[in-house]
């Protein structure tokens, strides 16, 4: 049995906590948040014990591992707190608001001998996994370029959410294009140089910016044009095109991928019915299927079991709060910055 330990009893706390539900021997045990009704609420739904703060629940022998999921400006408390308890640790995304946070967690937890990862979901994705392999067997030939469409029809910042305020969440960069800007530096490796521009589309909603646009340079040579926005009138949309010297791959909303070849041809790729066709007969544990949710707790239940699963690390939750630092720099600065 995997006992989950949660900080953060909000909107993501619950979002994960409701995972447990579907994958074997795994429980909510604890929860600790600075909202008694928000704690009591969760013990009521799963049972779980209500703990004073962080450090009473990292250091409980009912928590094998702590979930953060407080807002991105409180992860550091929870990640200390978790570390010195000597505890495995999943921290949401992203890894903190601040640049000196930032480094502050790469040297703590670089050497940690527990497990560390950080909630860039979309990597466990069977499309995005599958995307990755598919750029590695050279399907597309040589990788040019990549564009990415990340929008929201309409996402409504309420007055006094932490979310309304730049400095705690960091707007649609930091909070939402985080997602992104991690499978984009997942496929392409390392970025040198970011820039970027932000405007505010909903004039009844304080700051942060709720449009971004961003190009990043890689050192592969790949140019990764980027935008994203919690306001778009009539239509969500999540797209990543990915543009080869020979073809194009696309993921969508779908939980397809599209394969458009220099003939003109269309195939459709479905990653999840041939995930499902390589491990015929396999329990859930060993097919990774089902809501990205889901798909990344069970990779972090097997790994806490021993198993192997590729996990986000640290040092990719750095990189992606290097460029999103550096995205938010050039915004200001009108200028391009150097990574």
């Amino acid at each position: 049995m995997i006992r989950y330990g949660i900080i953060g009893a909000g909107r993501m706390g619950n979002a994960h906590a409701s995972q447990t539900r579907s994958i074997r021997d795994t429980a909510v045990s604890g929860v600790y948040d600075i909202n008694p009704e928000a704690a009591e609420k969760m013990h009521a739904d799963y049972g779980a014990t209500i703990h004073s703060s962080a450090e009473a629940l990292a250091n409980s022998p009912d928590v094998d591992c702590v979930i953060v999921t407080s807002p991105t400006y409180c992860h550091p408390e929870g990640i200390r707190a978790a570390v010195a308890a000597h505890k495995p640790i999943f921290c949401e995304k992203a890894l903190c608001r601040q640049p000196e946070s930032a480094e502050e967690l790469l040297k703590l937890l670089r050497n940690y001998d527990k497990l560390f990862t950080v909630g860039f979901v979309r990597r466990h994705m069977a499309k995005s996994i599958r995307m990755k392999e598919l750029l590695a067997e050279g399907l597309i030939g040589k990788i040019r370029y990549c564009n990415v469409d990340l929008t929201l029809g309409k996402y409504k910042r309420m007055p006094g959410d932490w979310f309304t305020d730049f400095d705690l969440c960091g707007g649609v960069i930091i909070d939402m294009l985080a997602h992104h800007i991690d499978l984009a530096n997942w496929y392409f490796g390392s970025a040198k140089r970011v820039y970027a521009d932000s405007l505010l589309l909903s004039r009844d909603q304080p700051l942060p910016a709720d449009y971004a646009a961003a190009v990043i340079h890689y050192e592969s040579g790949v140019i990764c044009n980027m935008i994203c926005s919690w306001q778009r009138f009539g239509r969500s949309t999540e797209r990543m095109e990915i543009y080869g010297d020979r073809g194009a791959l696309v993921m969508d909303g779908t939980g397809e991928i599209t394969h458009y070849t220099p003939d003109g041809e269309t195939k459709r790729i479905n990653p999840e019915e041939e995930l499902k066709k390589r491990a015929d007969g396999a329990q859930l544990e060993e097919v990774n299927v089902g809501s990205a949710l889901l798909c990344q707790l069970n990779s972090i239940t097997e790994v806490l079991k021993g198993r192997k699963r590729p996990l986000p690390t640290i040092q990719d939750a750095y990189d992606s709060l290097k460029i999103s630092f550096a995205m938010i720099d050039s915004t200001r600065s009108g200028k391009a910055v150097e990574l």
